[in-house]
Order: C-alpha cells, then structure tokens, then sequence
C-alpha cells in the first residue's frame, strides 16, 4: 500500500505543479466595443434625439488580477464616441468609463466563461452643448466568453454589460435622471 501511494505521488507530483505554474495570474483585455444607452436624459430627447437610446462606437480595455484560480478583481475602461446624439443641433459627444470590481471565472480546456459586477464612474463631454458634460457614478453587470488560442493569447468574442448611470436632465443640471443600456465588447486576451 505504501509503495503504491509513493508511486501514485512520484507520477501526480510534476502534474499538479506544472498545473499551479500555469494558474492565471494576470489577464489582459483590449478590443472594439459598441455602447448603446440614452446618453442624456428626458430634456434632451424633447430637443430631438436620433432615438432613445444613441449608439456609441469606441474600444474598451481591462486588467483582471486573480487573488484565487476562479477569483479576481478588475479594472475596466471605455471610451466611446458618438457623432450626432441631437439632430437639431447636430451635436456628438463622447463617453469615457473607468469601472472596478470582482470578476468570477470558470475554465474549460476550450474557453472561458466569467462574470464580473463593476462599480465607479462615467464622464460625458460635448464640444457643442455645455448641458451634455458631466462626471456621474455607473454600475455595469455582465460577463463574456474567452476562446482559448494559446497558453498566453485568448480570442474573446463577447463581452455584455448591462450599464446604469444618473444622467442631468438636459437644461436642469441639477435634477437627475437614471437611465440604462448595454455595452458589448469583443477583441484579444494576454494572460499572464
């Protein structure tokens, strides 16, 4: 009995260290995104918005650190950019993310699967209406798929977020308004 567990040892040893040598550690993301949400609340759609909800095109990079093999914290980041939110003004705007939280993955020999909960801000400026910049607080919940290319490269084909943020109601500043919309992200994966 004690031969065959000290063979048992000698065989699984090198396995289950070169499986903790290979742990994920650090993921880097970068890619496309398409952000669709109304960017500016009650008073700017009475002005005539394109439609309630303005689709803004841009990229969205992250960093996931994994404290645990299945648990991580991460930073997200997004700008997007829209070229006509009101049509009459023709006025754009861009939108710029900056999002932290916990990120929970399940691994395949194939892919990935994971989710994440993050939580911080959302700045929106226009060069033509003054009315449309702030700074406010956002959530977005969602998760996505990694596609396995190599020990150190994923292809991650979707990424959705279900975002939240507080945005000025146009011409009172002072009152708010909470509006929604999904984010959709896709691109190329490091790990380290």
């Amino acid at each position: 009995m004690k031969t065959t567990l000290l063979a048992l040892f000698v065989i699984l040893a090198p396995s289950i260290t070169a499986m903790a040598q290979h742990q994920t550690r650090l993921e880097v993301f970068g890619g496309y995104s398409l952000e669709s949400i109304t960017p500016c609340g009650i008073g700017c759609r009475e002005l005539g918005t394109r439609f309630p909800m303005t689709i803004f095109n841009g990229w969205n990079a992250s960093v996931t650190g994994y404290l645990y093999k299945s648990f991580g914290i991460t930073a997200d980041f997004g700008g997007h950019y829209a070229s006509q939110i009101v049509y009459d003004p023709v006025v754009g705007a861009h939108r710029y993310t900056y999002l932290f939280g916990p990120t929970y993955i399940i691994r395949g020999e194939v892919g990935s699967l994971f989710m994440h909960a993050l939580f911080g801000g959302v700045s929106q400026g226009s060069d033509q209406l003054s009315n449309l910049n702030y700074t406010r607080f956002a959530s977005a919940l969602g998760g996505g798929l990694d596609v396995n290319g190599s020990r150190h490269f994923s292809f991650r084909p979707v990424q959705l977020d279900y975002e939240r943020s507080r945005v000025p109601s146009f011409g009172t500043p002072e009152t708010s308004e909470a509006v929604a919309g999904l984010r959709y992200s896709g691109g190329v994966v490091i790990t380290f």
